[in-house]
């Protein structure tokens, strides 16, 4: 899995590199995420397993075409668990290892002075979800999210993001105790990156 993720990393790099294309840029970037869903428990206390605050890191690449881009990214991430209900939560570290890819449609909503620039991002999403030592599940999902890209002198830009993202439930069918029913799992999150404008 990781494999195809990497070889559709290189084969977009490749393109860019050559002569008849512009605007390119590269962006690297770390995120806090958030979790709600993925599981219930069927009784009056509707308990749920989910995956517990991991931090993400990315890659990106996007071509730019005025107000337009096309962009894919690759992130990593590992994750605890977590069981949470109404009088608390109980978590352990280090379950899940999440590789995700996420082509998008990237639109320049505004500019906010002369070089700012808010952007709104929208697109699916593959993730390959991995329990400790089982084999990964395959999750389709969509995301979308806010970004502002500030310079920072050169080809340089800082970037701050936000957004939210649904797929199926990351469990499989026999991963969970029978007093619990899957459910899908929403995610939120907030990125800090940099880019570099090739």
């Amino acid at each position: 899995m990781i494999q195809r993720c990497l070889a559709v990393f290189l084969a977009v790099t490749a393109v860019a590199s050559t002569p008849a294309v512009s605007q390119w840029t590269m962006t690297a970037e770390v995120g806090a995420e958030r979790f709600w869903g993925g599981s219930i428990e069927k009784s009056e206390e509707q308990r749920s397993f989910r995956p517990y605050r991991p931090t993400g890191f990315g890659i990106g690449l996007e071509r730019r075409a005025g107000k337009l881009a096309l962009g894919v990214g690759l992130r990593y991430s590992s994750a605890g668990l977590a069981l949470e209900g109404s009088d608390g939560l109980s978590a352990v570290n280090g379950i899940f290892t999440v590789y995700s890819l996420l082509p998008e449609l990237v639109y320049q909503i505004s500019r906010l002075g002369s070089l700012n620039r808010l952007s709104l991002h929208a697109g699916p999403l593959l993730e390959f979800w991995s329990v400790l030592d089982e084999g990964s599940e395959t999750r389709l999902g969509v995301q979308g999210a806010l970004s502002m890209n500030v310079p920072l002198g050169g080809r340089f830009d800082g970037s701050v993001a936000a957004g939210a993202a649904l797929i199926s439930s990351p469990f499989g069918p026999t991963q969970l105790d029978p007093a619990f029913e899957r459910r899908p799992l929403w995610r939120r999150r907030f990125a800090v990156g940099l880019a570099y404008r090739l």
